[in-house]
């Protein structure tokens, strides 16, 4: 079986494969490979997960079906796509106390930072 990691890797190859423009969105975003059980006795569902920052949200939505094309191509049941953002401004959210790693990762997509700030240095790709 294929590690988490290597399938994300593929899953963002094959994106840009199939499209340069969603490839280049991807550069800003952070995908994850989700394992999660359910049923009885409990199957393994996996999915891709696409955090985005709130400024992107048109162009990832319009996008969608490639991510989830390219996770069903993949083996993987689906990919969804969430605002980072909200995540992260959420004053409900218990990310950082469960997850500490994925609510760091997640503050580089969503806060921008004052020097090198990657939607004032250029343009973003939008969905035509």
């Amino acid at each position: 079986m294929l590690t988490e990691e290597v399938l994300v890797q593929k899953f963002t190859t094959v994106v840009k494969g199939r499209c340069a423009k969603v490839g280049e969105l991807l550069q800003y975003c952070h995908v994850e490979l989700v394992n999660s059980y359910w049923g009885c006795p409990p199957k393994l569902i996996q999915h891709f997960v696409v955090f985005y920052p709130n400024m992107l949200f048109a162009s990832v939505n319009a996008y969608k079906n490639i991510f989830r094309g390219v996770a069903q191509d993949l083996g993987i049941s689906e990919a969804v796509c969430i605002n980072a953002t909200r995540i992260i401004r959420d004053p409900a959210s218990r990310l950082k106390e469960k997850n500490p790693i994925l609510w760091l990762e997640l503050q580089w997509v969503a806060v921008p930072t004052k020097k090198g700030n990657w939607h004032l240095d250029q343009d973003l790709p939008h969905s035509d």
